[in-house]
């Protein structure tokens, strides 16, 4: 244990990062980040998401507040914002984790990332927590994004499961198929 670890457990108001999901160590599938609803990418009210123009997934009514990293590999890019990473699998897909719509005007505030550019992250790994009550209050809605943004690098990306579907963090929602 460090002295960050030491001085986190005694600070008031400190947070610790919350332990991993279980989750299957399988460089194709592409796990839940969030236990919640599924929602198909063209039931999300967000144009960008709903058109496809940022990849092929689906959305997740979040129940919780905190995001899981839905593969393992890279973090390679991430927002000063909070809201949002993009995460290289090891299998060379390009994973965009996005919390909620719209959520850039909140800039940063009720978001903490747990990792940023550079870090390797494992499937299942906690990246950030979200504050969903500070999104309810300001009328943003909190579905969570998970896209494959280079969906034609790969000879098929599909989606697993049902939309309207309860999913819990860890579990298999798409597959990526060189």
């Amino acid at each position: 244990m460090g002295l960050l670890d030491k001085l986190s457990r005694t600070l008031p108001g400190a947070r610790r990062a919350p332990e991993a999901v279980p989750a299957p160590q399988d460089p194709e599938a592409i796990l839940a980040p969030v236990t919640g609803q599924v929602v198909a990418l063209d039931a999300v009210p967000d144009p960008a998401f709903s058109q496809g123009m940022l990849g092929c997934g689906l959305g997740i009514r979040a129940q919780e507040d905190v995001a899981f990293s839905p593969v393992s590999g890279t973090v390679v890019a991430d927002v000063k914002t909070k809201h949002a990473l993009l995460i290289q699998a090891e299998n060379g897909a390009e994973v965009l984790l996005h919390v909620g719509l719209d959520s850039v005007r909140l800039r940063g505030a009720g978001f903490r990332a747990f990792v940023r550019k550079g870090d390797r992250v494992r499937a299942g790994q906690p990246v950030m927590s979200f504050d969903r009550a500070l999104m309810s209050e300001r009328g943003l809605d909190d579905t969570v994004v998970v896209t494959v943004t280079n969906a034609d690098a790969f000879a098929s990306v599909r989606v697993v499961c049902d939309s309207d579907v309860e999913v819990s963090a860890g579990s298999e929602l798409i597959r990526c198929e060189r």
